[in-house]
């Protein structure tokens, strides 16, 4: 009986100190899940949208993702809000576009901020106009006679695809730098994402060339990088200065050269007026299509691809003339 009484108890014992030890387990995982569920994300802050839906693609949902601007707004022309200081002091990384893109607002936002791990030169500052090699760039010294010039380079060089995969490398290389446990994740969407838009280049290259359209003239030297990827010329500008509306003299010549030159494609920014485009339309009767330049900037343009592929498109709808 005690014999019996004995073993009864050691197997309780037993049986206690066993579900005790997976009790405290179950605990200690449910206490890590916990923590690892409600670790805070990385907030990543970009000065375009494009860099946003950049950033998304290589991303996903593992960052907080947010752009300063909104989705129709041009990012020459903005102010530096409080709003935009307030999320740049809570930013982990801040992506900008460069070349001076920025400029007449972005270095303003940074100072307010007082941020100290998003200014310039520190890690979590990233200028992706460093991974790429600008046109136009201004030898001379300038100032405001020759308009809203940009002397480092033209700004818009995420028009160009494979600029805009080099740019895409650079940013995962950072997030991978800044969060290393998903390393893998960031590689493995950027490699896709390069491999897409590779194949898509050469898609779009076809299709232009069918198109038999070989030169453009556009209001804004916004497309300068999209027209040397895809080996059209640019003949000529509406606007005469950078930020400045032409005279009439100016479009005068210009309409004077389309003609010569049997242009018949004009390409103009959603940011910019149609009044200037609808005479040179009005006057050559060229085919004239307003297209984004920025991710958001039309409805239709929801991510990268589509921003190129509506470019593509319009130029496809333009009609060579006979």
């Amino acid at each position: 009986m005690i014999k019996t009484l004995c073993f009864l108890f050691v197997a309780s014992f037993a049986s206690y100190s066993s579900s005790s030890a997976n009790n405290q387990e179950d605990s200690q995982i449910l206490e890590k899940n916990t923590i690892s569920s409600s670790q805070k994300k990385l907030f990543v802050l970009t000065s375009t949208k494009t860099l946003q839906a950049l950033i998304q693609k290589i991303a996903g949902d593992l960052l907080k993702i947010e752009s300063l601007i909104k989705a129709k707004q041009d990012p020459h022309y903005l102010s530096a809000k409080p709003s935009y200081m307030l999320k740049a002091n809570k930013a982990d990384l801040l992506v900008l576009n460069g070349l001076d893109l920025e400029v007449g607002w972005l270095p303003n936002v940074i100072k307010g901020s007082r941020n100290p791990k998003i200014q310039k030169g520190k890690p979590a500052y990233l200028d992706v106009s460093d991974f790429i090699k600008p046109l136009s760039v201004v030898e001379t010294k300038v100032d405001r006679f020759f308009g809203d010039i940009h002397p480092l380079g033209n700004p818009h060089f995420l028009l160009d695809p494979i600029k805009a995969i080099k740019v895409s490398k650079a940013i995962a290389d950072k997030l991978s730098e800044m969060d290393s446990s998903n390393q893998s994740l960031y590689k493995k969407n950027q490699e896709e994402f390069e491999k897409n838009i590779f194949n898509k280049v050469k898609e779009w290259k076809q299709r232009i060339e069918q198109s038999k359209i070989k030169k453009i003239v556009s209001y804004h030297s916004s497309f300068e990088y999209f027209l040397e990827r895809f080996n059209l010329q640019l003949v000529g500008l509406i606007e005469e200065k950078p930020g400045i509306p032409p005279s009439s003299k100016h479009v005068l010549q210009l309409v004077k050269k389309m003609k010569e030159e049997q242009v018949v494609c004009v390409l103009y920014s959603s940011f910019y007026q149609t009044k200037w485009t609808k005479k040179v339309k009005d006057m050559t009767k060229a085919q004239v299509y307003s297209v984004a330049v920025e991710v958001g900037a039309l409805e239709t343009v929801k991510n990268y691809t589509m921003l190129i592929e509506e470019i593509v498109q319009a130029i496809e709808s333009c009609k060579q003339v006979k």
